[in-house]
């Protein structure tokens, strides 16, 4: 392909980004500005200026990325010179390398990767080998040997570094660096990495091995990276190892407003700092954004803008204007997500759109099981991504099924699952030993407990007595769950089976979701109770609800036929934001846009933490193509109890211009009393009542609706605990003076005493920002501390 052609259809920043290939080179590409094209079109015309392909290398994250990438060059250049361009993962090309160079290493040229099962595996019977005691879990030591890793500290290193030793102190696991040594010397004795591995000896071999280095290095021409500002310490000191030969041809794509991995070890700085690293590097900008309508993109930046720590760039599109972002509001996680399903079977309708055109993104995987419930419940089909359904997850079986075996204790299958969960020391000689026995007598595995002939099937009589314990446990739950309603014998078999504390003692960030995960069916149980008793109120019955009530409802909702028949392919797609990633769709909805979830709750330490979370919020946005809903709920069960959040900062970022129903202005940052003033619990005020008609789903079309799911007694909708104001009052702020005259806010500064029209006196203790958007921190005689934005605080110097 000649270059003209490679260039066609390029706009002069992409073509700049093309043609630029001397010397190092920032990429700076916005969400749906075409990188993707840029990168291939790159390595097209690379080839077409005379460099030979396995001069250059052209690392992603993905496979899959790799693959298409490849498959675009080859249309552009033919599939013999794209197939000889050295391109694909990090991990698979350096792997390449280890094996040219493993025995300068210790290891033999066949090594083999171990998996994260075969790797877990192998750190607990390192433990055992140690006889360390129950503070080390396995899984929490697998997570710090893999950080220690990616932040390229050996096993002595490790044992040096007054970092890690504190965290094993507080952890109260001081044999760290011996658990670490004695693994790393398991796999290099077994001749097998982990996946961890491949990093950090590739940074060895360069470090070490002056002769790989230079023979590596001097391989290629010409390094592209993609994504680049998801790459962590490892990688960036290989790249720039690869890199090291003049002219320095390191190109590197990457959108630093998408930097959201840092819990994996992303460092946004290596983005950042990238001009430092390079100095006369090029930076290219690629703002254009060919995906999302101007109202979408627009509204993005305007989120955007509040990060300091940034590269500049304002995104823009020249398709029309599009819809205007609408907020939802919802009473609960229930009634947002019957707003969000009845939104799409609208769409559906109105503009003829697939199920597949719409996305649902939430910040935690446990927010999916409200939402699997009503779509099941209006036989919509879905697919969850990057994850399981909710009842699939290994969490949720395990729970369920010691649900299952509580109500019915001669469920086998369910007696299996469980039986050894939490481990008790019952294995599968013992349980294949008992299932004979079961076999035999011709009953159930619970009932086979029991007998008295065990050993005649192999069973041993100490493992005889385990099963019989764990079967009396069952038995008196079960005699509970005849007493207590389904809520209370859930949390009671959660407890009682050693299940919950065996999830909540896994402090890896999986391990936080699978207990998020069995609270979040905890909730589910709760909510179906107080369905259940706002019922029987209604019909003056008093009955008990049962669990068996509650495991019944589950499965006729999990039989449910969400399958069209036609087109598997054609379902709405439920993600995590950060699943959602690289995707886009016509159509997305931005669920629980509250505070404590929406930036995490986990996330508020620093203020770096809250610009990543923006900028996960930034990506959300940006995912759609044609119109982008935010919900919020107005209470939302959390650990079988109503709690309360106001909207999340980052949509009251969103600039009023860009949203079709805005939310009402608030001149201090944390809740106050003006829910009248709100959005209405229909979400779209006018749009939405007005698309479906008020009879149909408005509040007088919806009162059957609340008669299910209303709770018995609300709990009263709280603010969030301040970390700051400890004098507050329950007690509405008057007006001070009605003749209440504000100052400019130029005229304020830090330790100023003023007074506020509702608040009364204080002392300004930090002004931050630029005007208009100016923020003040005030300490308030009697109210304690808030956050004010200047532009609608009113403040006056206090009178003497």
């Amino acid at each position: 392909m000649e270059t003209n052609a490679i260039l066609e259809g390029l706009n002069p920043e992409q073509s700049r980004a093309v043609t630029t290939i001397e010397g190092p080179v920032l990429i700076v590409a916005g969400a749906g500005s075409g990188k993707t094209r840029v990168l291939t079109s790159r390595v097209a015309y690379l080839l077409e200026q005379g460099c030979k392909p396995w001069e250059i290398l052209a690392l992603t994250f993905t496979k899959k990325a790799a693959g298409e990438m490849k498959e675009r060059i080859a249309m552009m250049v033919g599939p013999e010179r794209a197939r000889r361009v050295v391109m694909g993962t990090f991990h698979s090309v350096f792997i390449r390398f280890l094996r040219e160079y493993a025995e300068s290493l210790g290891y033999p040229k066949e090594f083999t990767i171990y998996d994260q099962s075969d790797s877990l595996s192998a750190i607990k019977a390192c433990i055992k080998e140690l006889k360390l005691s129950d503070n080390y879990k396995p899984k929490d030591i697998q997570a710090r040997i893999s950080k220690a890793k990616n932040d390229l500290y050996t096993p002595s290193a490790y044992g040096k570094s007054p970092d890690f030793t504190s965290i094993d102190r507080i952890k109260k696991t001081p044999e760290m660096p011996q658990i670490f040594a004695l693994y790393q010397q398991k796999m290099k004795n077994s001749g097998v990495m982990d996946f961890d591995d491949i990093l950090l000896n590739m940074n060895i071999l360069l470090r070490d091995n002056t002769e790989a280095l230079e023979a590596i290095s001097g391989r290629f021409k010409h390094v592209l990276v993609d994504e680049y500002q998801d790459t962590n310490y490892a990688q960036y000191l290989i790249l720039k190892k690869l890199a090291k030969n003049p002219p320095h041809n390191l190109c590197v794509v990457g959108d630093d407003s998408q930097s959201i991995y840092a819990f994996r070890g992303a460092k946004i700085q290596n983005i950042l700092n990238f001009k430092k690293d390079y100095p006369g590097c090029k930076i290219i900008r690629l703002e254009r954004n060919y995906r999302s309508t101007r109202n979408i993109v627009d509204a993005a930046n305007s989120v955007i803008a509040h990060n300091e720590g940034r590269i500049p760039k304002k995104c823009y599109s020249d398709g029309e204007a599009g819809e205007k972002i609408h907020f939802m509001r919802a009473f609960n996680e229930q009634e947002e997500a019957m707003l969000i399903v009845s939104d799409i079977i609208s769409r559906t309708r109105s503009e003829h759109a697939q199920y597949q055109d719409f996305a649902i993104l939430y910040r935690t995987n446990s927010q999916s099981r409200a939402l699997e419930e009503y779509l099941r419940r209006k036989n919509l089909p879905y697919m969850i991504y990057s994850g399981n359904s909710f009842f699939d997850r290994a969490e949720i079986k395990d729970l369920m099924a010691y649900f299952k075996l509580v109500v019915n204790p001669n469920d086998d299958e369910s007696f299996k699952r469980v039986v050894n969960l939490p481990a008790r020391g019952i294995g599968a000689t013992s349980i294949s030993a008992l299932n004979e026995c079961a076999r035999a007598h011709g009953c159930s595995l619970f009932k086979a407990a029991w007998l008295e002939d065990h050993e005649l099937y192999g069973l041993r009589p100490a493992a005889g007595v385990k099963i019989r314990e764990f079967c009396r446990m069952i038995d008196s739950l079960a005699a509970l769950s005849t007493k207590e309603d389904a809520y209370a014998s859930a949390r009671e078999i959660a407890d009682k089976s050693g299940l919950y504390a065996m999830y909540k003692a896994d402090t890896s960030i999986e391990g936080l979701a699978r207990v998020g995960n069995l609270d979040e069916l905890l909730n589910s149980v709760q909510a179906y109770v107080e369905e259940q008793q706002s019922l029987a109120e209604d019909s003056d019955e008093q009955a008990l609800v049962t669990l068996g009530g509650f495991l019944e409802d589950v499965a006729l909702l999990s039989n449910a036929d969400t399958d069209d028949g036609e087109d598997s392919s054609n379902k709405i797609a439920l993600m995590t934001v950060h699943s959602a990633k690289g995707l886009e769709f016509p159509y997305v909805y931005i669920a629980g846009a509250e505070e404590n979830l929406f930036p995490s709750m986990s996330m508020l330490a620093s203020a770096q933490d809250i610009e990543e979370e923006r900028r996960l919020f930034y990506v959300a946005l940006t995912r759609a193509k044609k119109a982008v809903s935010v919900s919020y709920a107005d209470t939302r069960m959390r650990n079988g109890k109503h709690e309360s959040n106001s909207v999340s900062r980052f949509a009251r970022e969103i600039d009023d211009k860009y949203v079709a129903n805005p939310l009402p202005k608030r001149e201090f940052l944390d809740n106050s009393d003006d829910d009248d003033q709100e959005p209405t619990r229909f979400g779209f005020g006018g749009r939405f009542q007005n698309r479906y008609g008020r009879n149909e789903y408005g509040r007088s079309g919806n009162v059957q609706y609340f008669k299910r799911q209303k709770p018995a007694a609300p709990a009263p909708i709280q603010a969030p605990r301040s970390t700051t104001a400890v004098r507050q009052t329950n007690v509405k702020p008057d007006l001070i003076d009605p003749n209440f005259v504000a100052v400019d806010m130029s005229e304020l500064y830090v330790g100023e005493r003023i007074e506020h029209n509702r608040f009364g006196a204080g002392k300004i203790l930090e002004i931050s920002g630029m005007a208009p958007d100016m923020k003040a921190k005030v300490d308030f005689d009697k109210y304690g501390v808030k956050l004010l934005i200047l532009k609608y605080a009113k403040l006056r110097p206090e009178k003497s």
